[in-house]
Parts: structure tokens; C-alpha cells; sequence
């Protein structure tokens, strides 16, 4: 039976204005009045009519998601994809979904930035890759009353709606708590920083720190950790020589530790020059990474999900706008361990999704 608006009054006996302030947001009530409310709408089960309300919007949503060019960095495939399922399933609804994308440079997104503000959304979904630019692009969303979701980079400082995506700091832990299984007494460990231009509001960075502190919370000597940086845009033949000479200036280097998707690049030297003794973990499905896996050349992969990221920020932000729900502050997404044994179940789970 459908419930009315006059049935939830009487329920929490107060007015059937008050019941649809409180249903649509609209003005001011009491706290005591809506939590009456609020209670009468749970014991009667009440649901909002989504489609009803659908046809009475007169203007559509517009939400625009702003992230990482896919084509620059593979890794992004996969939340966009996840982003182009949620557009296919909110099709039958008056919302629009647009996608920005950016470079690895700081300038990229700013000019993105300011292509998502001209399309004047109702709520944005970006990628705070930038300290200063996403502070920026923040307060204007702030300013203009445009709610937004962070995705894959949490920064609670800018104030986002939600964020969706791994606790990045955990999943470093996690990481250094595997390698530490395999980690003999004189063994030194890599940490393998491969990207583009520094981010100074970054994820891998905090999984790094999740990594050393792990480590020092153990009593483990920081000389016994040894950091590489290579940039993307570097030659390849110079950048495999560096790594070569590093690895062999440093010296029993066991372990390495990538910090992001690209773990693939440093595997893939290791299997050209038959190197079997040097445990590898990264983070990501990436097709590199997970040929890799199953041939042996990287141990363990961190994976997130990462389709369930574009897909769940784009559904929790229409939630928010659409069915004015209240969302949570944080949607973190499990820390899943990969490895040779598992890797063809997981591939099988997200090629489904």
C-alpha cells in the first residue's frame, strides 16, 4: 500500500507541512519533530517514488567527473568504466554525465578544472591529484554550492561530500606485512617510485609512509630501505640501465616495493634479465600486471576495486542530489590481496562487473 504524506502525519502526529519539509528539504523544523517524523516513515516503510520524481524535475542534473586521462595512465581505464556503467544504468533518469579528463601536469588540471566549472554542474566527482589547484577548485565549488566527491585521493581537508577509494595508508601497511614474511635478517628493500610529475597531494605517497612506518614500529633500520625514482616520460633503455645500476650498487636489495600500477615496469626488467630472487609487490589490475603475476615476476598485487570506484562515486553523488539521501564521509574499498594462486578467480570477478 502506498504510503501518504498524510498517513506519516498522523503517524507522528505533526503537521503534513512539517512531513514535507522534512521529505524535500525544504525550510526549517524541529529536532524533535524530525526525529517523530523520521521514525514514522521507518515503521511505516516508507520509500520515496524516485520515477515520480523524476518526471517532475524540470531541469536535469548535470554531474561531471573529473579524472586522470586513461590514455596517459592505464590504470584510469577501469574507473571510467566503472563511471560509463553508472551513466548506462541512470539513463532512464533526468541526469547528464560528463567526463573530464587530464595530463600528469599540474597546468592539465587546472585547465580542467576550470572546463568542469564552465559546465556549471549541479555536483562534480574528481581526483585531487594537486595540493594547491585542488584547493582552489574546491573553495569554487564551495563557493557556488556544488557538492563533490573525491575519488581515489582522500583529502578531508577540502571538505568533500564523500570519498571513494582505498585507505591508502592501511594499504601500504598491509603491503610491508607481506613483504615482512619473506624480509631474512641482511636483506635491503626498494621502494620503486615510477610516475610523472611529483603529486603533492598524493596517495602514494601515504601508502609509502603506511609501508616505512610499518617497518620502523618493527625496529627494522631505515638503511636497510633504499628509494628509486624514475620519471614515466624517461627513456626506457636509460631509465632500465639506471635501475640496473642501482640495484647493483645497493646491494641485496630482496624486496620491491611500487607504490602504484606501474609495478609491471620494474617486473618486466627483472624477467628480461632473468632475476627470479627479488620478491616484487605493486598495486592494480592492470593486464601487465597481472601476466606478470601468474608468470611469477611480481608476488602480490594490492587491488581496489578500481571499476567499483568510478561506478560507486557517480551512484553515491546521484544518491545525494537526486534522492537527497545522506551519504557517508568515507566509502573506503576493501584491500585485496593477489597472487599467483588467486589471480584467475579475481581477473574473473571484475571482467564481470
Amino acid at each position: 500500500m502506498k504510503v501518504r504524506i498524510i498517513d506519516i502525519a498522523k503517524k507522528a502526529e505533526v503537521s503534513t507541512g512539517t512531513v514535507d519539509r522534512i521529505l524535500h528539504n525544504r525550510g526549517k523544523v524541529s529536532k524533535k519533530a524530525e526525529e517523530k517524523v523520521k521514525k514514522a516513515l521507518k515503521e511505516l516503510g516508507y520509500a520515496p517514488d524516485i520515477l515520480a520524481r523524476n518526471l517532475a524535475m524540470k531541469k536535469e542534473l548535470h554531474i561531471v567527473c573529473l579524472l586522470p586521462n586513461p590514455e596517459e595512465t592505464k590504470y584510469w581505464s577501469r574507473p571510467v568504466a566503472g563511471i560509463q556503467k553508472a551513466i548506462n544504468e541512470l539513463s532512464v533518469f533526468k541526469v547528464r554525465i560528463s567526463k573530464v579528463f587530464f595530463s600528469s601536469q599540474a597546468t592539465s588540471f587546472e585547465e580542467a578544472c576550470q572546463k568542469a566549472l564552465a559546465l556549471n554542474p549541479n555536483g562534480v566527482v574528481y581526483v585531487p591529484m594537486f595540493r594547491e589547484p585542488s584547493v582552489t577548485f574546491a573553495n569554487s565549488l564551495q563557493k557556488n554550492n556544488i557538492p563533490f566527491i573525491h575519488l581515489n585521493i582522500f583529502q578531508q581537508e577540502l571538505k568533500p561530500l564523500s570519498f571513494v577509494g582505498q585507505e591508502a595508508y592501511s594499504a601500504g601497511k598491509v603491503a610491508a606485512s607481506l613483504c615482512d614474511l619473506a624480509l631474512n635478517a641482511n636483506d635491503k628493500i626498494l621502494i620503486a617510485y615510477i610516475s610523472g610529475e611529483m603529486q603533492e597531494y598524493s596517495h602514494l605517497q601515504s601508502r609509502i609512509e603506511g609501508f616505512t612506518d610499518y617497518f620502523g614500529d618493527k625496529g627494522i633500520n631505515e638503511s636497510r630501505i633504499e628509494h628509486f625514482y624514475v620519471k614515466v616520460s624517461a627513456d626506457k633503455k636509460n631509465y632500465e640501465k639506471s635501475f640496473l645500476d642501482f640495484l647493483s650498487s645497493a646491494g641485496n636489495i630482496k624486496i620491491i616495493y611500487v607504490p602504484n600500477s606501474r609495478a609491471y615496469r620494474i617486473a618486466s626488467i627483472l624477467k628480461k634479465h632473468n632475476i627470479k630472487n627479488i620478491l616484487v609487490i605493486g598495486f592494480d589490475t592492470l593486464e601487465e600486471n597481472l601476466e606478470l603475476v601468474k608468470e611469477g615476476y611480481i608476488r602480490f598485487l594490492i587491488a581496489q576495486q578500481s571499476k567499483n570506484q568510478g561506478y560507486n562515486a557517480v551512484i553515491l553523488l546521484f544518491n545525494a542530489l537526486f534522492k537527497r539521501e545522506k551519504i557517508n564521509n568515507n566509502y573506503f574499498l576493501p584491500i585485496d590481496i593477489l597472487n599467483k594462486e588467486n589471480i584467475e578467480f579475481y581477473d574473473g570477478i571484475i571482467n564481470s562487473l
